[in-house]
């Protein structure tokens, strides 16, 4: 005859303290329902730092991107201002002021701005300049025809960058020079090619 091998759950008395009914809530007790306090400190600590380091990229990204962007407005705007320069007659000049006249006159849909600083009124920096690199003196202007009387044979631009470790950014000019009041000491400069 085979054996049979009794289970124990089968034969328990609950009315009696047997010792299957001591070993069934042992192993009852030992049956975890939750997490402990620590475990769930961990995980808590594990994800608080995961969420910091995420927020640390992240940051940094953002700041690179609003960075990319404003290089790229700076080329749009050195296209519409040789656009303009090539519309003069007589030896090429540059406008004065590039707050409506590349605006009005087509060279560029809509004068771009600062994503995010708001130093000249979010507007990027233009200085019009002669050839000697000097400002330009009162004269000239901001249409074709107004500007080849002019002297503005030269220009730079600046947008105040955020990230400090930008390839192509330069030290902040000293003050009272366009882009000296960047709150941080990087800036990307244009000039005329």
């Amino acid at each position: 005859m085979p054996f049979h091998k009794a289970l124990r759950s089968e034969i328990v008395d609950h009315s009696k303290k047997s010792m299957n009914y001591e070993l069934r809530t042992k192993n009852w007790r030992q049956r975890r329902l939750g997490f402990t306090l620590i475990e769930l400190l961990i995980v808590i600590s594990i994800i608080a730092i995961l969420v910091t380091i995420i927020v640390a990229t992240m940051s940094g990204t953002q700041a690179k991107a609003r960075d990319t962007r404003r290089k790229e407005d700076l080329d749009a705007v050195k296209k519409a201002l040789e656009l303009f320069k090539s519309d003069t007659t007589g030896s090429a000049k540059y406008p004065n002021t590039i707050t409506g006249s590349l605006v009005s006159n087509l060279y560029i849909k809509t004068l771009p701005t600062d994503p995010s600083i708001t130093v000249n009124g979010g507007n990027y920096f233009y200085a019009p300049l002669t050839s000697a690199g000097a400002a330009c003196p009162a004269g000239g202007g901001d249409t074709p025809v107004a500007a080849s009387a002019g002297t503005c044979t030269k220009y730079s631009l600046i947008a105040c960058l955020e990230n400090l470790n930008d390839p192509n950014g330069v030290a902040r000019p000293v003050a009272p020079a366009n882009g000296s009041a960047c709150p941080i000491n990087r800036v990307y400069i244009v000039t005329e090619p």
